[in-house]
């Protein structure tokens, strides 16, 4: 196993029900929250440093990167997406009105049509919306509300198989974490995306939801209500992510909406009722502040990806990486000194030259959100390489994921920084299974802080005998608040 930085820290969850919907807030220990408030007041003293001496003091430190280009064949990665469902509601991502975030009801007797697309959800799919609450004035909680309308003569039934929401206060601080650490008790995370694609990587289901929800005939059933709270935090800024994934026995229209609520000198305030979210659903339009419209798909210029409001077609991509049509069993290491490169989670102009692009179509949205699922945030990877070592000598084969620069020239695959840039560009946790050199069968959560340009460490590192085999399973969600695209490469060196 790769030596990783250990990290102990300890969480209590407690999830609580409000009426028909549910919140969860999560009790942190005061380390864990100390360490956010000092993050935050050295973000504070930091900038008025800078304001006093009138020089900005990261432009002081700044470090000029340097671009090393590493020889790596790039190949399109193996698999595809698949066709479960996932409502995506991530636009606008800053609510600063009442209104609908993202609705498929119908449009017949709504105040505005425009603001519902109009398409029912059966069987399995899931759910994914992150949205923040910027408050300067610290007086208002956001609650966001999932509501499901049944337009059948007979009741529905939702099941709720797994669940996780967290809000990046206090449940999931944005606290500095190493680059690489060992993960396998879950309690590395960084921000609430990084915290619930831990639980879904798991299996771990956050307590305090039900198992299944009625949804009347003819009716509206509430999923979920969430509160986004900034009320006394050191940021006026907060915000939540949220994974479900369900199965309904019959067809029904799911809408979110947002609605805030004046919090005057106390920070409980009452979850908003059925009615009030079917009100809203129902009278309002779109909640503000939009986002930049994004480009249309194939134009020239400045591309602009935007931010994704609708349903997408595919949410778990499925894969082995083999030989293709030369051996569709194994997948040959490379030669010794040399790499192997598969994108994940590449996007329009964003493929290595591989002229794949991963992100899951768009079924339905609205005109000013994102034409497809450009960042796959919360998308679930599950990929497997039977790797075989066609040399007469041992070769030592190492695994890891990586961030080199976006590019869709073939001729510039892959780019690094050195040293990495500093913006975070992928923050989450990964899973490999694998045999050991000792035959131990081997199962490691690996959480990975990255910056763009950086070249990752290893997950793993095995000898392979000659003409020797060994297949190693990799799996991720991928985090909501990374930038992608990043690549899994395989290494070969002499052992």
């Amino acid at each position: 196993m790769v030596k990783v930085t250990q990290i102990k820290q300890v969480v209590s969850m407690i999830g609580t029900r409000e009426g028909q919907g549910i919140t969860s807030p999560v009790s942190l220990k005061r380390e864990r929250i100390f360490k956010a408030l000092l993050s935050y007041s050295l973000i504070a003293i930091t900038a008025v440093l800078s304001l006093g001496s009138g020089v900005s003091m990261a432009s002081a430190q700044e470090v000029k990167e340097t671009k090393i280009l590493m020889n790596t064949e790039v190949r399109p990665l193996p698999g595809s997406l698949g066709t479960v469902p996932m409502f995506n509601s991530n636009s606008p991502e800053v609510v600063r009105s009442n209104g609908v975030l993202l609705s498929l009801l119908p449009k017949e007797g709504k105040k505005f049509p425009d603001a519902h697309l109009e398409y029912p959800l059966k069987g399995r799919f899931r759910v994914f919306t992150h949205h923040i609450n910027n408050n300067p004035k610290q007086d208002r909680v956001l609650y966001m509300g999932l509501i499901a309308y049944n337009p059948d003569d007979n009741d529905a039934t939702v099941r709720i198989l797994n669940a996780s929401s967290y809000v990046s206060q206090p449940d999931a601080p944005f606290i500095k974490l190493p680059v690489i650490a060992d993960n396998n008790d879950g309690n590395v995370y960084a921000g609430p995306g990084d915290r619930i694609t831990n639980d879904y990587l798991r299996g771990d289901r956050q307590t305090g939801w039900p198992a299944k929800i009625s949804v009347p005939a003819k009716g509206y059933a509430i999923i979920y209500a969430l509160p986004v709270q900034v009320r006394g935090l050191v940021s006026q800024s907060n915000g939540r992510s949220t994974l479900l994934e369900l199965t309904s026995s019959r067809k029904i229209y799911l809408a979110e909406v947002a609605d805030f609520i004046k919090t005057e000198n106390s920070r409980s305030v009452e979850s908003p009722s059925l009615e009030r979210f079917v009100e809203i659903a129902e009278t309002h339009t779109l909640a503000d502040e939009r986002d930049k419209t994004p480009s249309v798909p194939g134009a020239k210029g400045p591309l602009i990806y935007g931010r994704v409001a609708g349903v997408q077609i595919g949410c778990k991509w499925t894969g082995t990486a083999t030989d293709g049509e030369k051996d569709i069993t194994r997948l040959t290491v490379p030669e010794n000194g040399k790499s192997l490169a598969f994108p994940i989670c590449s996007l329009e102009r964003g493929t290595f030259g591989t002229g794949q692009v991963q992100s899951a179509p768009l079924v339905t949205r609205y005109a000013d959100t994102a034409y497809a699922a450009h960042g796959n945030y919360a998308v679930e990877y599950r990929l497997q390489f039977p790797l075989y070592n066609p040399s007469k000598s041992k070769v030592k084969v190492s695994v890891s994921l990586d961030t080199p620069l976006k590019t869709e020239d073939p001729k510039e695959n892959l780019t690094y920084f050195e040293p990495p840039a500093k913006n975070t560009f992928f923050r989450g946790t990964v899973l490999v299974q694998y045999l050991s050199d000792k035959g131990k069968k081997t199962k490691d959560y690996i959480h990975l802080v990255q910056t763009r340009g950086t070249k990752g460490k290893e997950l793993l590192s095995i000898v392979m005998k000659p003409k020797g085999r060994r297949t190693v399973q990799l799996s991720l969600f991928y985090p909501p608040d990374a930038t992608p695209p990043q690549v899994i490469t395989i290494s070969s060196k002499e052992p």
